[in-house]
């Protein structure tokens, strides 16, 4: 298979027409495998992924489980803003090889918005002319026999789906569907079943009732199977329904609670906390009040009170210095009169005189001091200056406190008095009304997804079990030796069709095994690292093994080296599988270092394929890893986004590429 061209109209970023040419060019030197398409982040390479993915799939492109709606609405999102009509269209091109006969293909997918739907419609061709041998409404059926997207999931991938396989985030189910289907395993199953059928209408008679039930169970799993797509489809279009109702109930409710409606649910709520705030409001004014009627006015004047406690010290000391002079006092009348010590000197009536004098002058001062009327009044000295103390280290703290509590408790006051008030103006309940809906609505929707999901993990077991009896079947009808010639021979082949898938299974992973040893050994920095892959048969789960026969955790394996594993993963498969489809790798390098990039850049992306689509932006493939890929490339395209327009332009050429300057940038774009 060969992507000749791709044409984006009014797609995404990319305005008007643009038409890439995608076919490999041969070189003297050499095939040349790559188009390299290179843009910076945003610029639309991601967007040529999808448009390929779109033409070929339609709303499968989005996944297995996309509601109609939800795919109607990416259709209208990928619509260019300045389209001069509300479309948009997507067409490709491709050569495909069929029992050795090259055909062209070219499919065109368009859609339109008219009023409030949307109209999609698809054109295929077949050689210049419209496929008539399959009916119109079975193309996309026919698209996805003749590329399945579990297939093309594992040519066209990014650098998510790297990410995915790296880190263990891949549905096993999916990509072990996918890998029987690349690996041609499918296709013996489909044999089996096919002819199972055959022999159940030729056994004989005494055979009857192992026909009736082959037949019936075929009939059963093709109406489950029905069934399930049916369910599936439903499952999707109610999820999406809730979710929109979700989003509409989360308005509804952000209005609700802005206009006051929150309040008015919690009204008796408010009220009591109301209530709760003016009695803590009472309780700080009487506090208030109790220490102004005390200490508290004190606190006013700090300079006087300092004044006063200085003074009061010294009072307080004045009267202990009276007292021991009176003491002093008699003391000196009894030595003067021969009571006490001996006396050496002889004091004359003056000296007495003197030193009586000297003492009455000093208590006169401190007596003089303590008959003061504001002391008399203060009592006792210490007591007072211990409360005067209290005024600075407890009262003042203490009011300050109760002020600050008491704006706190003022401002939560008003608060809720205006959420009352709102609650007032939101009593109506015509809001509430509608939030109820609202919520009743996303809950019924809830309800329905609950019970269609249900539905369909019953109806997924019992095809589990049907698809069990249905082999068993099977295996008992080749086995039988009720059948007649032709059954027999039926017989031994559905037999030799069993062995036949048991033996290319083991075949193919065993090709399997070598092939990703070899990539992943070829790709890798340590180029011993794994000596040999378990594949499980089932589920198609790897587990590495290194050359001591050990088991190598995925979780042991660095970033760069999950990366390489992915990617060594997909190129085993794809050379395993035989299938000549081409590549598109979009922004592969994003997590690996500057050495595992070199190797990817030298020996995988000139081998992956016969035609290998590189999407990369100039840090992932720059300068030096375009001057080593460039034997391999045919032709280049630059992808260049004008903020100013709001779209992308595509020219010939890779960022500095000597070519581009030589050539100029010659646009793709159309009017």
């Amino acid at each position: 298979m060969i992507l000749r061209s791709i044409r984006l109209e009014d797609f995404g970023l990319y305005a008007g027409v643009t038409d890439l040419d995608l076919v490999p060019r041969q070189r003297l030197g050499g095939p040349t495998p790559i188009i390299l398409i290179g843009g910076k982040n945003g610029a639309g390479k991601t967007t040529l992924l999808e448009a390929v993915r779109l033409a070929l799939y339609g709303r499968r492109a989005l996944g297995a489980r996309v509601s109609q709606a939800d795919y109607e609405a990416y259709l209208r999102q990928r619509i260019n803003r300045d389209a001069t009509t509300p479309a948009a269209a997507v067409a490709l091109e491709f050569d495909y090889a069929e029992a050795g006969t090259v055909h062209r293909y070219r499919v065109r997918r368009e859609w339109a918005v008219r009023g409030k739907s949307l109209v999609e419609s698809l054109l295929l061709d077949k050689d210049g002319a419209a496929i008539a041998s399959v009916p119109r409404e079975e193309w996309h059926h026919f698209l996805q026999e003749l590329i399945p997207p579990g297939v093309s999931q594992l040519f066209f991938f990014d650098g998510e789906k790297i990410g995915e396989i790296a880190d263990g985030e891949e549905d096993n189910e999916q990509l072990a569907e996918a890998v029987r289907g690349l690996l041609g395993i499918e296709l013996v199953g489909r044999l089996r079943t096919d002819l199972g059928l055959y022999l159940a209408r030729h056994q004989r008679v005494d055979d009857g009732d192992l026909v009736t039930r082959l037949e019936n169970l075929i009939r059963d799993v093709g109406v489950a199977e029905r069934q399930a797509t049916v369910l599936g489809d439903e499952v999707a279009e109610f999820t999406s329904a809730r979710d929109s109702q979700a989003r509409a109930a989360e308005q509804v409710r952000r209005r609700f609670i802005a206009e006051g409606g929150d309040a008015a649910v919690h009204r008796v709520r408010i009220e009591a906390e109301r209530e709760e705030v003016r009695r803590a409001m009472h309780r700080s004014e009487h506090e208030l009040r109790d220490l102004s009627n005390k200490l508290l006015p004190f606190a006013m004047a700090p300079k006087l009170i300092g004044a006063f406690r200085k003074a009061l010290s010294r009072a307080s000391g004045g009267d202990a210095t009276a007292m021991s002079t009176e003491a002093l006092k008699e003391a000196l009348i009894a030595w003067r009169t021969g009571d006490g010590p001996r006396r050496d000197a002889a004091w004359s009536e003056k000296h007495w005189t003197d030193l009586r004098r000297f003492i009455e002058a000093h208590s006169g001062t401190a007596a003089l001091a303590m008959t003061s009327s504001a002391f008399r009044e203060v009592g006792d000295g210490t007591a007072a200056l211990t409360r005067l103390a209290e005024v600075e280290t407890v009262v003042r703290p203490r009011a300050f406190a109760l002020l600050d509590e008491f704006d706190a408790l003022a401002r939560r006051s008003r608060e809720l008095e205006v959420m009352l008030s709102r609650a007032d103006n939101a009593a109506s309940g015509i809001m509430l009304d509608e939030l109820r809906l609202a919520d009743q609505r996303v809950g019924s929707t809830e309800s329905l997804l609950k019970g269609k999901q249900e539905e369909l993990k019953v109806l997924r077991g019992q095809l589990v079990t049907m698809e069990r009896e249905r082999r068993r079947l099977l295996e008992e009808q080749a086995g039988s030796d009720a059948a007649t010639h032709r059954a027999e021979l039926a017989a031994r082949t559905a037999q030799a069709l069993a062995n036949y898938e048991h033996r290319l299974l083991d075949h193919k992973l065993t090709q399997l095994r070598v092939e990703f040893v070899r990539c992943f050994n070829h790709l890798v920095r340590k180029g011993d690292l794994i000596a040999d892959v378990r594949i499980d048969v089932a589920s198609f789960a790897a587990t590495l093994i290194d050359a001591a026969g050990r088991e190598v955790p995925k979780a042991a394996l660095s970033a760069g080296e999950k990366q390489v594993y992915a990617i060594a993963m997909l190129w085993a498969l794809a050379r395993t599988s035989g299938r000549p489809l081409p590549m598109i790798i979009d922004t592969p390098l994003a997590r690996l270092d500057s050495e595992h990039r070199a190797n990817l850049v030298e020996r995988y992306f000139p081998a992956a394929s016969h035609q290998v689509i590189l999407l990369s932006t100039d840090t992932e493939i720059d300068d030096r890893l375009v001057g080593d890929l460039q034997a391999s490339v045919s032709h280049a395209y630059r992808l260049d986004y004008d903020p100013a327009s709001g779209r992308t332009v595509a020219s010939h050429g890779y960022f500095a590429d000597t070519q581009t300057k030589r050539e100029g940038r010659r646009a793709l774009q159309q009017a």
